[in-house]
């Protein structure tokens, strides 16, 4: 079952040359949630992200700003779960392309344990992978 709320325990990209690429670095932090309305949410970034200098968001530079969000994702709106994938159908999310896209996750649960990998075309840059961990 799906349903519930997932910890973010490793993010990398399969198939980049050479040595593993972690976006995030090896300590991405990151919640998942998948109601039983249909509804889901998810927000993943780098765990070890600098405070800003302000403590107000809107007080806070340019350089500061861009350098939070470059460590940053999220999204959310309905979801379908069809077994070996789950299609996100993005209603909001801080990447303006994806709103009002469908999003392709293969999907592999194993017990508490939830693996995602975005669909690969080929010509596509590598494909990330997120390993959550269910927590409630």
């Amino acid at each position: 079952m799906i349903v519930g709320t997932w910890r973010l325990a490793d993010y990398y990209m399969e198939g980049a040359p050479g040595e593993a690429v972690r976006p995030l670095g090896d300590t991405p932090l990151g919640l998942l949630i998948y109601g039983p309305d249909g509804y889901m949410s998810v927000q993943y970034m780098a765990g070890d992200r600098p405070p800003l200098a302000s403590e107000n968001w809107r007080w806070t530079t340019d350089e500061e700003k861009l350098a939070a969000v470059r460590t940053f994702g999220a999204y959310a709106g309905r979801y379908e779960w069809l077994g070996d994938r789950i299609v996100h159908e993005v209603e909001a999310g801080i990447y303006p392309n994806w709103i009002g896209t469908k999003l392709v996750r293969l999907a592999v649960v194993e017990g508490d344990r939830l693996t995602l990998r975005a669909e690969r075309s080929d010509g596509r840059p590598p494909t990330p992978v997120l390993l959550w961990e269910r927590i409630r």
